[in-house]
Formats: structure tokens, sequence, C-alpha cells
């Protein structure tokens, strides 16, 4: 099977004279690897993955397939695969005629065709959906469809724009094991294009991000989520994102202390040697709801808050905690919380990232 490193280099896109979809993005996907572009709509992640199929061409910067210059050649000589939101499906064809289509247009033979078509169905487990006709099939099983057409085929490159966004919430979690095995057993080179950062925080080996087109940060989903380059970064991945606080750092006595207003906050010792840098130096402090703790009983050196809200998610509950006019968000086993109640908590030093309170970005201690 042939997979492809695929490497952008210096890529940008404007439509029109006057609309920048994608900034000067290189990128390299590396051979067999599942990489995720993850950003908000308008960002640029699909019009980036319509250059790499060759359906868009770049106002500026080169495409390779390991090293071999694609920019100027067709989709067909790329040899992609691409599945799109919505399936798209042959109505006059059964789904097993669906699915060998591809092979049948290039004139494999009939047991090669029955072989691949078998496999894939196995896999996609649509064995028994074979000889039936594809009207009588709801979304869900239309995508997985679609997905076993794509997967029959084994391209260089498969490329899934938002692939689960239109199915179920139990098919989509059945496809997202099914690609990671494939990914993982295949050893395919998948880019896979999604606006849904738990997608890719599940799917992917690495995760560009993106925003008004220009490719914020790019590592591997441990990376992304607990160092992430700036606010933005911090807020979109995460359910919910990094709680995000207007701070400055002072030092009193030989003490740190994080000045947020509404509270103060006595930090670690070993805070001292930085933040005697960061001294009046307007800053964002981040710390993921996961990592606040929280105590429904008085504990000396922790802020008094009370709590406004309480979201319910699966096992874990997010508990809005308000001091003075600032909102933190706690992610805790799930309990019952009423609104009102008082609270305490406290922001663990190892947790916390500190940004820079006009440019965003993150700032690296020591």
């Amino acid at each position: 099977m042939t997979m492809a490193r695929v490497f952008l280099e210096q890529i940008t896109k404007i439509f029109d004279q006057k609309v920048l979809a994608v900034d000067n993005l290189t990128l390299e996907v590396p051979d067999r690897g599942l990489v995720s572009l993850l950003g908000p709509s308008g960002c640029g992640k699909t019009t980036t993955m319509r250059i790499i199929a060759g359906l868009e061409s770049p106002t500026s910067g080169r495409v390779y397939f390991d090293d071999a210059d694609v920019t100027d050649i067709s989709p067909e000589e790329r040899d992609v695969a691409m599945v799109f939101q919505f399936p798209v499906i042959y109505p006059g064809m059964n789904v097993y005629e669906n699915i060998a289509f591809p092979l049948v247009a290039r004139k494999m033979p009939k047991n090669e065709i029955q072989k691949r078509v078998e496999e894939v169905a196995a896999i996609f487990e649509i064995t028994d959906l074979l000889p039936k006709k594809t009207y009588t099939l709801d979304a869900g099983m239309k995508q997985k469809i679609v997905l076993a057409r794509t997967f029959v085929r084994r391209p260089k490159v498969y490329l899934l724009d938002e692939p689960l966004t239109a199915v179920d919430p139990k098919t989509r979690m059945e496809l997202r094991t099914i690609l990671k095995r494939l990914q993982s057993d295949l050893g395919q080179t998948m880019i896979y294009v999604t606006h849904d950062q738990s997608e890719s925080l599940t799917l992917a080996d690495k995760i560009a991000v993106m925003n008004e087109g220009r490719l914020l940060q790019y590592g591997s989903p441990e990376e992304v989520y607990s160092n992430p380059v700036n606010t933005f970064v911090g807020y979109f991945v995460g359910n919910p994102g990094m709680n995000f606080i207007n701070c400055s750092l002072s030092v009193e006595g030989g003490t740190c202390i994080l000045d947020a207003g509404d509270f103060r906050h006595l930090l670690s010792s070993s805070f001292l040697p930085w933040a005697k840098e960061m001294v009046e130096r307007p800053l964002i402090v981040g710390i993921r709801p996961e990592n606040v703790e929280v105590s429904f009983v008085p504990k000396e050196g922790w802020i008094l808050t009370h709590c406004i809200l309480s979201e319910p998610i699966g096992s874990r509950v997010v508990l809005h905690l308000k001091v003075g006019e600032k909102i933190v968000k706690a992610k805790i086993p799930r309990i019952d919380v009423e609104p009102g109640t008082p609270a305490w908590f406290i922001l663990p030093f190892e947790s916390l990232k500190f940004f820079d309170g006009q440019t965003l970005e993150a700032i690296k201690m020591g």
C-alpha cells in the first residue's frame, strides 16, 4: 500500500483578490500519520484540505507528496480520496455497488473487488446491508457506506472533511473507533478536518489548530491541550475551555502574590525568581477547569466564592464560581450543587499557565 508524506510550503490562498482564506501556512503531515486540522468555521481548514486534494489552487506556495511537487497536477493524478460532511450516495445502486464503484471504475478483477468490499464492509459492520438499496438507510448508515467506499480504494492520502458532523451520536462514536483502528492497523495517511476539539483529541496523532487562515499551534494532543501557545488555543481546545483571569504579580516580603483584583492568591516560592521579572506587567493566568480544586467547607488560604450555575456533563459537573465580577469554572466529579452555595477554591501552582496581557501569547516560565 502506498502512503505519502504531505508537505505544505508557505501556502497562501486569497479569494476574489480580497478574502485571505489561508495565510502563509507551512505544515508537514508525516507518512502514515493522522493529522487533524482544527478550528472554528471560516478558519481556513477546509480550504487547506481542498488545496491538498487539488480542488483549489494556492495563490502562492507549493504542495508536496513525499518529494514530488504536486501543486499543478490534477486531483486524479494525486491519488487522494475525500469524504465530505454530508454523505454522497449513488441512489440507483445497492450498498455493495456503491462501495465497489471506485474499483469497478478502475477495471479491477471482480474477485479482487468482492474481496475488498467484503473486507471493508466487515470493518464498518455493514456486511448485512450489502444487498440493500441505499434509499432505505438513515444518514449514519449512508456515511458508513461513503467511508467504506473511500477506504476500499487505498489511495495515497485520505482527506476527511467533518465526516461525522451529520450523524447521530451513537454512530459518531462507532465511526471514531473504526477510523482510529483503521489508521493504526493499516497505517493510513489521513488528514481530518473538524471544529470539534474532542474528535481531534481522540483521533489525531498531531493537531494543527487554525484561526483566521493562520496555523497557531501544531503538536500532539497532549502538547496542544497542556501547553497552549496563546489564549485562543487554550479556550478552543477543552470542554469547557481554559479559565483566563487578568492579573498582575507582586513580591511582598519574599512572598509571591497573584493579584486578580477581586481576589489575591498566594503562589509558591518557586515562582519568585520569575515573578520578580513580571512585577507590574499585565498578565493573564490560565488554568483548566478540571485543575481547579473546590471545597464546600472553609480551608485556610482558599478563596471564598459562591456557585451561580451548575452544568452536568456526564459523570462530571462544571461549577461556575463567582468572586466579585470574575467567574472561575471548575470541573469536578458530579454532585448536586444549588445556586448560591458557598464554596472555596484554590488554583494549584503546577497547573497555572501565564500569558502576556497584550499579545495573549504564552509566557515561558524560568
